[in-house]
């Protein structure tokens, strides 16, 4: 059975297609403990493993794999990250100076975790925000809103935040992808979006757990695209 490999990963919106697929196994890694919000949330699924690495570590990729090799599963097909955004997205650049003055290489630290992904040799994309990943990395090979794959999303309201997303996540959001090894970029299901835009930061302050949890959540079209772009091809 193949493995999908979810890195920066504590939602189960960017897995629950392949879980349900029943041809997989599914693992996501995050260092973090983070609010989890119990979203379909079953960590008793048998094909579904969470591992608390922290991947900035030296030794982080053997970490990986000795965990995969002592589940008996196989290395990944497909590598999906979410890699942390803070250090990198241009909506922070006032920031970037003090950060800097803190820390030369904070900004190199952050395009590691980034590169973390292509580190498996198979099929790999890296989600990110606008940001300095263009000019320290290179190029994203596709830029989105969420509102181009609402067309993949069930219909109804959010299933976790319908005060905070409108239906079938149709909203703006710049983001980009960085894709290689084979990973299929998902046809676009546009629908036009509703409402203000990326309304994860508009409507939410502060940096609670929550916040936190809500601002990282993958689209669920988005989601669904990319499982049926590659489900067959990995």
């Amino acid at each position: 059975m193949k493995t999908v490999l979810f890195l920066f990963n504590n939602s189960m919106y960017a897995m629950q297609p392949w879980l349900d697929d029943g041809r997989f196994n599914v693992v996501t890694v995050d260092f973090e403990d983070t609010d989890h919000s119990g979203y379909h949330k079953d960590d008793r699924h048998e094909r579904l493993h969470r591992l608390n690495v922290d991947l900035s570590n030296l030794y982080a990729l053997g970490d990986v794999v000795r965990a995969l090799r002592e589940r008996e599963l196989a290395l990944p097909s497909l590598v999906v990250s979410f890699a942390p955004c803070t250090d990198l997205a241009v909506s922070g650049a006032a920031h970037f100076k003090s950060k800097r003055e803190r820390d030369p290489e904070f900004q190199d630290k952050a395009t590691k975790l980034a590169l973390f992904a292509t580190k498996f040799n198979c099929a790999y994309a890296v989600e990110n925000p606008v940001s300095v990943l263009s000019t320290l990395w290179r190029k994203p090979d596709t830029c989105f809103h969420p509102c181009d794959y609402a067309g993949y999303c069930p219909d109804g309201e959010h299933p976790e935040f319908p005060e905070v997303f409108p239906e079938k996540d149709r909203y703006n959001k710049k983001t980009c992808l960085w894709t290689g090894g084979g990973f299929k970029i998902p046809d676009q299901k546009r629908l036009e979006p509703i409402g203000i835009e990326s309304p994860g930061h508009i409507r939410l302050g502060g940096k609670s757990a929550r916040t936190k949890y809500i601002r990282s959540l993958t689209p669920r079209g988005l989601a669904q695209a990319i499982y049926e772009a590659n489900c067959d091809v990995l």
